[in-house]
């Protein structure tokens, strides 16, 4: 236990204190009932996203592009994290996690390649990764096709995962294999990672909360392969995620069997179906998770705290707050009224007893 106190007692302080500047659920009130957009843009520009916004003429600028810059204090707290963990094993963690982002842009830029599209067109949607990533992404712009990317990335974790599924790419003549072969080996170096931790205390930490998050992501995943793409059960349990803790691959394919909503919560385990019972339809299944996963994320800062899963709560909550933002900003901009805002935010983020 000294161990891990002297490794994390540092990274653990940084952590806190970052997430000592989370919105509260006074913040969430008053942005959800801003009467506009300009009015969500001028309260938000007084908390701690002050920085993204300032300067900035808001309504000369992308709606995609201010979504973007909305992630730029997270990735800032990546860095910070990564640093304050130094080279550590558990600093692998984190690096592994930031890498979902760097597989977000990677599928940005293959389909502007594939599409034959311009890169100032598309550069705006790219997330702002900051001083962390050591992809050489200028240079990637100018591959003339998915094998010539694969080829300039063959030094990271995404050149042979590009590689591998190029004859399903040729094949089928759509990109999709090669974007989900980006997620999962961001997600393959996260359970590896995770595996590699050197302490028990701290691997069990870890894959307890990093499991609960990949149970989840592979659940709404499910959903969306079944509801929008209707892919075979088979073909949806080949894209699953590595590294969850409750649901292994025999009841993935139960979940992706599933035909109603019904029969989807009673393939769940307990730990999860005991705590959505009233669902009804497949849409409520994405925030009824996103509130679960918020629980568990806060669990974590009030269990032992020295253990990196201390660092990865912090920045998926994070993480789910800028989307809660986003969320409600696309609401504004469609007009939508405060009471149906408010139902598609998690109510974690606006309850002051669970703010904790």
């Amino acid at each position: 236990m000294l161990l891990l106190t002297a490794r994390y007692s540092f990274a653990n302080t940084k952590a806190r204190a970052l997430r000592g500047r989370r919105l509260t659920p006074e913040d969430f009130h008053f942005l959800i009932q801003a009467r506009d957009l300009s009015g969500f843009f001028a309260y938000l520009a007084t908390t701690s996203y002050q920085d993204v916004l300032s300067g900035k003429d808001i309504g000369n600028i992308s709606p995609k592009s201010i979504e973007r810059n909305l992630y730029t204090p997270l990735f800032e707290g990546y860095r910070k994290i990564a640093d304050a963990l130094k080279n550590s094993r558990s600093r692998q963690v984190i690096l592994a996690m930031y890498s979902r982002f760097e597989a977000e842009n990677l599928k940005i830029i293959l389909r502007t390649i594939v599409a034959g599209r311009n890169r100032s067109a598309a550069s705006p949607l790219l997330y702002p990764l900051g001083r962390l990533t050591r992809l050489a992404w200028d240079g990637l712009w100018n591959c003339k096709g998915p094998a010539e990317l694969a080829g300039i990335l063959h030094n990271s974790i995404f050149g042979q995962a590009i590689e591998h599924a190029l004859p399903q790419f040729e094949a089928q003549g759509r990109i999709f294999p090669i974007e989900v072969a980006l997620d999962l080996a961001a997600f393959r170096w996260l359970a590896r990672a995770v595996d590699r931790l050197a302490s028990k205390r701290d691997k069990n930490e870890a894959h307890d909360l990093l499991g609960r998050y990949v149970d989840i992501l592979n659940c709404l995943w499910i959903i969306r392969l079944k509801v929008h793409f209707d892919m075979s059960p088979e073909e949806i349990v080949n894209y699953s995620l590595p590294g969850g803790k409750a649901i292994g691959l025999k009841g993935l394919h139960l979940l992706a069997k599933s035909k109603t909503v019904t029969e989807f919560l009673e393939n769940l385990p307990e730990s999860l179906s005991n705590k959505l019972a009233r669902i009804r339809d497949w849409a409520d299944f994405r925030p009824a998770f996103t509130s679960l996963l918020l629980r568990s994320l806060r669990k974590a800062f009030a269990s032992f705290p020295f253990h990196v899963g201390i660092e990865a709560a912090y920045l998926l909550e994070k993480e789910l707050e800028v989307q809660a933002l986003i969320s409600i900003m696309e609401s504004k901009r469609q007009k939508a009224a405060s009471k149906d805002i408010k139902r598609h935010v998690p109510v974690e983020l606006l309850d002051e007893v669970a703010h904790v």
